[in-house]
């Protein structure tokens, strides 16, 4: 019996062993030393206590299982773990906050991620990733398992266990428990950091599980909508003319002469200044830094603010499903056209589907631009700027165009300067930029001079133009200049005080509002989810209960800017009209859509599409060039994610324009059937032609 009790607390000391020994690696990834770590065991005692309870219980609760279960079980929770952790210290170091439960929804982003690791990073962490698998593997095979498991030993896991899912649960709903209180567990919803740096990695990412449940406000009702509606009547426009509505998001677009301590041999954004003067113009605060594009742009279509929903959430990716009344769909209910056009994959953050859902009648992505300029990395504007006055020049009364370029979006080059570089830059007093810095402002600032032209070319052309039109220009965060804010904190802009100020700086990008038809300039300062009602009503057309909501209060001004929750009270916002826009932005997201009177009138458009138009065969030449068959396809509507089709089977592009595609005569007999599909890199058909045969 003796020796069955010292086999029973060998057992469970090694699984409390087990547990300190992986929180401590879990929180040396995160923490990126042996000294932050030794900070975090003295004096965050309790918080490390209970991220050791919270492992403790699973390692013991395994322990219901034979040896070989047991190392295979720890080792399908711990390498998560580890992953968590160190992603989240490069999360962190790259956008200022650890990774989020609902990051794990983002596949997509993953992969646009992985451009800022340097090559030797991905290497050593996939040697890694093998040696564990093997090691992990060859223990499974060496370890012995028990004959059998005591009685005692399979229920002192078993209760282990369920102690663990009932503290996980329970842990994970309620915000504020006993155990959370005594253990100063702590969750800052709107500074994720400072919650893993004071909880640890595993409690902070379970305390943020709660937020992936939306519960129903207590006020919630049809009576209390309708009361919110009765109270903001909008002004009833009348308009004679529908103008042309451009909207362009332009990916980390931002002024770094703001940066007071540094000098430009020029200025990187010569016409956009020139026209701010002119034409209203100010600061957009956006939700997000450095990434994350589709918050801001969510508010910007929806009126809706990232503001009130869970940290860190992707609501194009979690919560929209369904049709919804955004701005897309505002316009097309008054005849517009509305084009969505971005120059990157269509599957990214879901677009296809959400841009949908939200009104557009078509979508341009990458994969349907025939004659594409490329930069370094991402499609250059000009070819934005050409798909915009192309679509113009069309047939449609009365445009909405939403663009999105991603000229500027880094990661910038920080090893070298751009050839024949225009700008180059210097600090003020007797510091210098690192190298590093200096080539990364220098890049980014180059790209913008190129960006900048591009904004002139388009606004010169619709200067030309007799159709009343009206152009939004703004950014969607910040750049990634340097891990922790490198040339931000060298260019003495960004000091990590956590002020309101500093707030403000690190997210609020420039915009202008340029049209052809007001004199009326303004300057302004203004959340990224006031943009769709300024724009209807510059347009002097009413929108849904929620834009008219939100003009309302902006005339009164009484909201123009909705921060961070933490500083809510520097914007003087009356706590009842946060409540009351709560309460449309939930029944609109997770209600029943009480503000709709006509649930049909928020519908998807029937000729939703993505590409203007499919691709098109109008002839087929054989012919042999320098000893090779080949197979001409002639057409319309080609791209370079055109491929070409053989009874099939695709046949690998030698090269092509929008009017041809060649390939290799795979050498079929009697009839050859040849279809030309558009297919992104997932092997996805986004499009095909007609069916054209050949014998």
């Amino acid at each position: 019996m003796a020796q069955k009790r010292t086999g029973l607390f060998v057992t469970y000391i090694g699984a409390f062993i087990q547990a300190v020994i992986t929180v401590l690696i879990i929180e040396y990834l995160y923490r990126g030393g042996f000294n932050e770590l030794i900070y975090y065991i003295n004096e965050l005692t309790r918080p490390f206590a209970y991220n050791c309870l919270l492992l403790f219980l699973l390692f013991s609760g395994i322990r219901a299982f034979k040896n070989r279960m047991v190392l295979l079980l720890s080792a399908i929770t711990t390498i998560p773990l580890l992953v968590l952790a160190y992603g989240s210290k490069v999360k962190q170091e790259i956008r200022g906050e650890p990774i989020m439960p609902s990051d794990l929804f983002l596949a997509s982003e993953a992969k646009n991620m992985i451009g800022f690791f340097s090559s030797a990073t991905l290497i050593w962490l996939v040697i890694i990733l093998i040696l564990l698998v093997l090691l992990i593997s060859f223990s499974v095979y060496v370890i012995p398992n028990q004959k059998k498991l005591s009685k005692i030993q399979i229920s002192i896991s078993s209760v282990s266990l369920l102690l663990c899912f009932t503290l996980f649960f329970v842990e994970s709903r309620n915000i504020d428990s006993f155990l959370k209180k005594e253990l100063r567990i702590v969750n800052v919803a709107w500074d994720q950091k400072a919650t893993y740096g004071q909880d640890g990695v595993l409690a902070g990412f379970v305390l943020n599980l709660n937020w992936l449940i939306i519960e129903e406000p207590n006020v919630y009702s049809k009576e209390k909508i309708n009361e919110i509606i009765k109270n903001n009547q909008p002004q009833k426009y009348i308009s004679s003319t529908k103008p042309d509505i451009i909207m362009i998001m332009s990916e980390a677009f931002w002024d770094p002469t703001l940066f007071r301590n540094v000098n430009f041999s020029q200025d990187p954004l010569p016409f956009f200044h020139e026209i701010a003067k002119e034409h209203t113009s100010g600061y957009v605060s956006v939700p997000v830094f450095g990434g994350s594009t589709v918050n801001t742009e969510f508010e910007a279509l929806t009126g809706m603010s990232t503001q009130f929903l869970p940290p860190g959430v992707i609501p194009y990716l979690t919560y929209v499903k369904k049709p919804l009344p955004a701005l897309p769909n505002i316009l097309r209910s008054y005849g517009y056209e509305t084009t969505a056009i971005h120059s990157y994959h269509n599957w990214f953050y879901q677009r296809t589907n959400v841009l949908k859902y939200l009104g557009f009648d078509q979508f341009i992505p990458l994969e349907f631009m025939g004659n594409p300029t490329y930069g370094p990395i991402f499609m250059k504007d000009k070819t934005i700027v050409d798909e915009i006055l192309q679509k113009l020049d069309s047939e449609s009364d009365s445009n909405f165009i939403f663009a999105i370029t991603t000229q500027n979006h880094g990661p910038y080059n920080s090893e070298e300067k751009p050839e024949n570089s225009s700008i180059e830059v210097d600090l003020n007093g007797e510091q210098d930029f690192t190298i590093e810095s200096e080539n990364l402002l220098v890049n980014y600032s180059n790209n913008l001079l190129e960006i900048d032209s591009e904004l002139n070319r388009l606004i010169r052309e619709l200067e030309t133009r007799k159709k009343d039109t009206i152009l939004v220009y703004f950014g969607d965060h910040l750049p990634l200049l340097g891990d922790d804010y490198q040339v931000f904190r060298e260019a003495d802009y960004y000091g990590g005080d956590r002020t309101y100020e500093e707030y403000k700086k690190m997210y609020s990008t420039p915009f202008i509002i340029w049209d052809n038809f007001t004199e009326n300039i303004e300057e302004l300062n203004i959340s990224s989810s006031m943009l769709a009602p300024l724009v209807l009503d510059r347009a002097n057309l009413n929108g849904n209960a929620l834009t008219d909501y939100l003009i309302n209060q902006y005339k009164k001004n009484a909201l123009t800017n909705i921060p961070r929750q933490d500083f809510w009270e520097e914007e003087h916002i009356k706590q009842n009209t946060l409540n009351d826009m709560k309460l449309l932005q939930y029944d609109i997201l997770f209600g029943k859509m009480h503000l709709i009177k006509d649930k049909n009138s928020i519908n998807v458009s029937k000729n939703y599409r993505l590409g203007y138009k499919d691709p098109k065969v109008t002839n087929v030449i054989k012919e042999k060039r320098e000893g090779t068959s080949l197979l001409i396809i002639k057409g319309e509507n080609f791209t370079p994610y055109s491929n070409v089709f053989v009874n099939g089977k695709k046949i690998d592009r030698q090269y092509g324009n929008e009017e041809e595609i060649v390939v290799v005569d795979p050498g079929e007999n009697g009839v050859v059937e040849i279809v030309v599909k558009v297919t992104d890199v997932n092997d996805d058909i986004l499009a095909e032609s007609n069916l054209y045969t050949i014998e």
